[in-house]
């Protein structure tokens, strides 16, 4: 039998670990480098060489310099949890392209081929201890070293000592392999490494509830090693925000349960009364819970939105002064990318909050109905028959049509969603109350399909809440419905039972008489030409306030780079106290909405005593309709936002002064 060159395992696993060395010494001997051409390929496959050091030591220190001094552990949190996931989707895609290519027979053999691979790859040599039990179930145990991980060998030739362990990648890339193989969830935890001055890297895999215990097992086992600073890593971190909104929704209604067990007790005479009154309360308690999550949705919305205007600014700055070719910038427009997909999120739940500023105005909504049914019968499929029935009446409501157009195709995708088979979606208007002078039209969606118990229809608007299977949505369809139709002024209800399909009823004000866009983004264009801050004028000077740290930093940066001589303030008191010492000096005021001790609306409101021509810009990602702009000398930008739409804010903002 050969010898086994490329990894180092116990000598019962021997034989299939030489069978794989074949397998992928074949696999990559099939090698095209064509420099002329810009592409390396390996079986066919194309690859990239990216430099050891800007996957390690230099990417902590990018994103160290992102989150600013003293926010060091929050930027070291963020970048492991985003380079272990990163490293265990590669693993996964690779192992499941590998045994696609070359068949191995059996998961040992789809295991063994990772360290193999890993070996070939560059990323680092793999020992195996004898103490391992690769074996499917809960019981699974890997023990191993990494002699020469790429991660800290960058950090060893940087002369840079890490408190603790840096192989993220590694230990993310090698238990997406072995999951792959096994149809196992597993995540590893380095608990020795060359980076923080071990003799070794050295690495615990197990499944994910079992993890703790097995390196707390592990360390218990060896007392003669010193074992500390070793982390688990949070594979699970992008659902954070989601556990924190559905802990809230358990404590809530814990204590609904706790306050209805006490009424029943004291009411038990008047029990037949009581059951109307409960009735009634789990209405009012379904509301309210909908309300507090609304508000915890709208705070964290406006917290993280802050935090991805950071990323969003210094990553577009950034990607701005690196050549197209340098690799840092893919790196750079990825962040950007991802963080505008973050903003995304966001949106939708400020829309369930109520939160979310909307350009209304009077809408069709008959003509919107008609518009959106053509768009779904390209998407619901010839299995579902769409029909429609408008009123006569008029259907003029306050709206935004974007929103209501988003509204009608999520309740469309999740009739269709409950039709596998096909079936029936039905959408009509009807006037309330049905006469010559109606108040309300009622917008009615349902479907044939599935259907939904009681109990599903109490958690549907909720944010986060799905039946469907994990990864198949992001549960914020129905959520963002209510967040809409609640903040147009209207109501939505469900009935709906197993097998019996559902009916969506949103009642809507129909509009009495034509109004002004509320909460535009930005004021209309004049057909003045655009001019940049101080170009051809002295320079202007802006009053900056902003509670944020980082994002005041940013800020700051971004009106220097535009000419201004900027003045910085943490709160509306503050920006008062400067502004008094510089009566008439200021130009711009650029202030975010939502400040502690002082509104956005007080701080214009005694600025504008102090110098009457100043220019407010307000920037917020939570905006309440009260901080709304109300003149032209004022304009609203959303965050989070790009260096490129503050500035054609400024401009729109000072044009013609």
């Amino acid at each position: 039998m050969s010898e086994l060159k490329t990894a180092r395992v116990p000598e019962a696993f021997e034989a299939e670990f030489i069978r794989a060395e074949e397998l992928v010494s074949k696999y990559f001997g099939e090698r095209l480098h064509a420099p002329s051409r810009g592409t390396i390929e390996v079986a066919g496959e194309r690859y990239v060489l990216v430099r050891a050091a800007s996957l390690s030591v230099e990417f902590f220190d990018l994103v160290y310099n992102l989150y600013g001094t003293g926010r060091e552990l929050e930027a070291r949190e963020f970048a492991r949890n985003m380079m272990f996931d990163l490293a265990h989707a590669i693993g996964k895609s690779d192992a499941n392209n590998f045994h696609a290519r070359m068949k191995p027979k059996d998961p040992m053999e789809h295991l063994s081929a990772g360290p193999i691979h890993f070996a070939y790859t560059g990323w680092a040599f793999v020992d195996i201890d004898g103490k391992s039990q690769p074996v499917p179930g809960p019981g699974y145990l890997l023990i191993y070293d990494h002699p020469y991980s790429f991660e800290a060998d960058a950090w060893q030739r940087a002369e840079r000592l890490a408190d603790v362990p840096v192989c993220i990648m590694n230990a993310g890339y090698s238990s997406g392999w072995c999951e792959e193989s096994f149809g196992l969830p597993l995540v590893a935890s380095e608990v020795l490494c060359r980076a923080k001055g071990d003799d070794c890297c050295r690495f615990v895999m197990a499944p994910p509830d079992e993890i703790e215990q097995r390196v707390q097992e592990y360390i218990a086992g060896e007392p003669g090693l010193s074992i500390r600073g070793y982390e688990i890593p949070d594979f699970f971190a992008r659902k954070s925000i989601e556990e924190e909104l559905r802990e809230a929704r358990d404590e809530l209604e814990q204590r609904v349960i706790e306050r209805t067990a006490d009424l029943r007790l004291a009411n038990e005479k008047l029990r037949l009364e009581m059951e109307e009154r409960e009735r009634i309360g789990k209405r009012l308690q379904n509301t309210q819970r909908l309300e507090s999550l609304g508000r915890l949705a709208g705070g964290v919305a406006h917290d993280f939105n802050n935090l991805l205007g950071v990323i969003m600014g210094y990553s577009s700055i950034l990607e701005g002064q690196v050549p197209r070719d340098d690799p840092k910038h893919t790196m750079l427009s990825e962040i950007t990318e991802a963080a505008q997909h973050a903003a995304h999120l966001t949106r939708q739940l400020l829309m369930f909050s109520r939160a979310q500023v909307l350009a209304d105005r009077r809408v069709d909504l008959n003509e919107v109905v008609e518009q959106v049914i053509t768009m779904l019968r390209r998407m619901v499929g010839d299995d579902v028959v769409i029909t429609h029935e408008l009123t006569a009446h008029p259907a003029t409501v306050m709206a935004d049509v974007g929103q209501l157009e988003q509204m009608l195709m999520n309740l469309a995708v999740n009739a269709r969603d409950a039709m596998p088979n096909g079936g029936q979606l039905r959408m009509n208007t009807q006037s309330v109350p049905d006469d010559d002078e109606p108040t309300h039209v009622r917008l009615t969606v349902s479907d044939t399909g599935a259907g939904m118990d009681e109990e599903t229809q109490s958690k549907i608007f909720e944010p986060f809440f799905s039946t469907k299977e994990d990864g198949e949505g992001t549960g914020l369809g129905l959520s963002t419905v209510y967040g809409i139709v609640t903040q147009f002024g209207g109501t939505v209800t469900v009935q709906s039972a197993p097998a019996q399909g559902a009916r969506f009823d949103i009642v809507l004000p129909i509009a009495e008489e034509p109004t002004s866009i509320r909460g535009a983004a930005l004021t209309e264009h004049n057909e003045k030409p655009l001019e940049s801050p101080g170009e051809g004028t002295s320079q202007r000077t802006a009053l900056l306030v902003e509670e944020q740290v980082g994002f005041r930093a940013l800020m700051a940066s971004l009106l220097g780079d535009l000419g201004y001589a900027v003045l910085v303030a943490n709160d509306g008191g503050d920006a008062l106290r400067i502004a008094q010492r510089h009566p008439h000096d200021i130009d711009v005021l650029v202030t975010d909405s939502t400040m502690p001790g002082m509104s956005a609306r007080e701080l214009v409101r005694r600025m504008l005593g102090v110098q009457p021509d100043v220019r407010v810009l307000l920037m917020s990602g939570a905006v309440d309709e009260r901080e709304e702009p109300d003149s032209t000398n004022q304009v609203f930008i959303s965050k989070p936002f790009t260096p490129e739409q503050f500035e054609s804010a400024l401009l729109e903002l000072t044009r013609g002064c």
